[in-house]
């Protein structure tokens, strides 16, 4: 034991260097692409630490354990605030709530357009927003979906950034705009339960892979910028989805989400979950009852969806319409 606690003496300094540097550049996140494996890879590092922690523990370096474990406590700190704030999910109320859907169609390898519209219908999803959308897929969902959800928007391509949003509510209005080839949808639905009704504001999106280049989140930050720019001055609950391809907690995300007010449906961070690039965000009109994850029935993670209900405090645009 006295060799352990010589040894712990020795490498003291370069191990606390080591782990003070490695939460600074998870939280500060420094330019350049270099640096960010330490960002996308945030959960992994911290479990990298709590586990160095519990070792210390065991081995009596107890300066190093309280090291670590307070470089723990900060980074949960820090990851939590990207996720859902709240210590728990909204309780559901008699408030008009929705269910969100998100998927993109190349995580799963369909043996059918069937597959996935039955999947679909099988749901409670009021609104479903699917990303990579050619057009035989369009064309096939169309057709399959149009009596449980009978009001649509799409914008297929050949390439991977098609879209389309599928809903069982009246689509009041939409629009699409461009961030240079990359479409993006935005419209109005109007939520009915019960002779009751709220309009909710959505935004669907697939930004462009970031492959580790600065250009790459140059551009990703440029994607955002233009959709701040399109919603900052709409005043209805807002909904934003999509296959965003960067982390919840990433520069680019925070300053998305922070410029619009949004919170992040998801509570959980799981550095496995092929939906740590898939978000569904919601403003501060809403609040999230329930979030899942969606699978196929081999285990292959489909997609995400989130129940989202309005608030007891009546926004001025809906009030005047009721």
């Amino acid at each position: 034991m006295k060799v352990v606690q010589r040894a712990s003496n020795i490498i003291f300094y370069p191990l606390v260097a080591l782990l003070l540097l490695t939460t600074a550049l998870i939280i500060i996140q420094p330019e350049g692409s270099q640096f960010r494996i330490f960002t996308n890879n945030a959960v992994e590092f911290l479990l990298g630490i709590l586990g160095f922690s519990l070792l210390c523990m065991l081995l009596r370096w107890h300066k190093l354990m309280f090291t670590a474990f307070g470089c723990v406590g900060v980074l949960c700190f820090f990851l939590k605030s990207s996720s859902n704030p709240e210590p728990i999910y909204a309780a559901p109320s008699q408030a008009i709530d929705f269910e969100v859907f998100q998927l993109n169609i190349q995580n799963h390898d369909w043996n059918s357009y069937e597959e996935l519209s039955d999947l679909l219908i099988r749901s409670s999803a009021d609104v479903i927003s699917i990303q990579e959308v050619t057009p035989d897929w369009d064309f096939a969902l169309m057709e399959l979906l149009q009596d449980s959800f009978p009001y649509s928007i799409s914008i297929p391509t050949i390439s991977f950034n098609g879209l389309a949003v599928y809903s069982k509510h009246p689509i009041l209005e939409t629009d699409t705009f461009y961030h240079k080839d990359t479409p993006n949808i935005s419209g109005l639905v109007k939520v009915s339960r019960d002779n009751n009704h709220r309009t909710m504001r959505f935004v669907s999106t697939y930004t462009s892979p970031t492959f580790n280049s600065d250009k790459s989140y140059s551009i990703l930050k440029e994607h955002f910028s233009l959709i701040i720019d399109e919603m900052k001055e709409r005043k209805e609950a807002l909904t934003a989805f999509g296959s965003f391809n960067t982390v919840a907690w990433s520069s680019e995300m925070k300053f998305f989400t922070n410029m619009l007010g949004l919170q992040n449906s998801k509570r959980s961070l799981n550095p496995f979950s092929l939906g740590s690039y898939e978000h569904i965000f919601h403003s501060k009109h809403l609040e999230c009852s329930d979030f899942d994850v969606i699978y196929s029935e081999n285990g292959d993670e489909i997609g995400i969806k989130a129940t989202l209900q309005f608030k007891n405090t009546i926004m001025v645009e809906d009030a005047k319409e009721i």
